[in-house]
């Protein structure tokens, strides 16, 4: 009976990130790279805003003060990487698609409407 509570629990809790990751990333090894630098900045987020915490010693009984500073850390942190993302888009964006060449052979600079959820996934 453990056994099948424990499976029935773990299915409920990463059901959805799976099926999400199985429907939407899996089927472009670009969304994997977005995805796994966007997990790294959120543990880089993570990290800073937890050394923050430990570093105010007298703030360490506030909760709240903990939890402003991690959201802000973490916004932050996505911010950072959305502009990173925005700068290596074109660089990106050859390597997925090595046919969308325009006339002259230079690389389009627009977005694809594929791939403008992988902002959303990875920030």
């Amino acid at each position: 009976m453990t056994v099948m509570q424990f499976f029935g629990a773990m299915f409920i809790a990463y059901g959805p990130a799976v099926a999400m990751f199985l429907f939407t990333v899996v089927s472009e090894p670009l969304r994997i790279i977005v995805m796994i630098a966007g997990m790294f900045f959120w543990l880089i987020a993570l990290l800073i805003s937890s050394i923050w915490w430990a570093a105010v010693v007298p703030l360490k009984d506030e909760l709240a003060f903990g939890l402003v500073f991690s959201v802000f850390f973490q916004e932050a942190f996505r911010y950072l990487y959305f502009r990173i993302l925005r700068k290596a888009e074109d660089g990106l964006q050859q390597f997925s698609e090595p046919s969308n060449r325009t006339n002259n052979g230079s690389q389009t600079s627009a977005t694809s409407q594929k791939s403008q959820h992988m902002y959303a996934y990875g920030t």
